[in-house]
C-alpha cells in the first residue's frame, strides 16, 4: 500500500509541473528592482503602458538604420549561444550610442507604434557575453 501512495504522489507531482510549465508558454523572469525580461512582454507588448525597464542581449542591429536594433532574451541568449535561435525579437529604437550584439542591456522607455517598437530613453550596458572569441 505504501508503494503506491509514493507512486501517486509522484504521478501527482510530475503532472503539476507539466502542467503548469505548459500553461502559459513562457516562464517569468522579472528581475529585481522591476526590471522585467523579454519574455515578461512577449505576448502583448503593448499591453505595458508608461515607463518600464526591460533586460535582454542585442541580437542584432538594423543595416538601414543604426538607431534600430533587436533584443532577446538574456537566458535564451546564453543557452542557445546564438542571437538567431530566439522565439521573440523586441524592436528597440534608440537614439544615443547604439550598443554592440551581444550586449546584455536594461533598457529604459516605453512602446510606441502600437507597441511594435520600444523607445528607448536609457540603455544601459551591463556586459558583454563573450563564448570563445565571439
Amino acid at each position: 500500500m505504501k508503494k503506491y501512495i509514493i507512486a501517486f504522489t509522484a504521478i501527482v507531482l510530475i503532472a503539476g509541473i507539466g502542467i503548469i510549465n505548459l500553461s502559459n508558454g513562457k516562464t517569468k523572469t522579472t528581475k529585481k528592482d522591476g526590471i522585467l525580461s523579454v519574455n515578461d512582454i512577449q505576448v502583448d507588448p503593448s499591453a505595458y503602458k508608461g515607463i518600464i525597464t526591460i533586460n535582454g542581449v542585442v541580437a542584432e542591429i538594423s543595416p538601414q538604420d543604426p538607431k534600430l536594433f533587436s533584443i532577446i532574451e538574456t537566458l535564451e541568449a546564453k543557452l542557445c549561444k546564438t542571437t538567431s535561435c530566439a522565439r521573440f525579437y523586441l524592436p528597440v529604437r534608440y537614439e544615443g550610442e547604439t550598443p554592440r550584439v551581444w550586449d546584455e542591456v536594461n533598457i529604459t522607455g516605453s512602446f510606441a507604434e502600437g507597441g511594435r517598437v520600444f523607445a528607448a530613453k536609457k540603455v544601459e550596458v551591463l556586459g558583454h557575453i563573450n563564448f570563445g572569441g565571439k
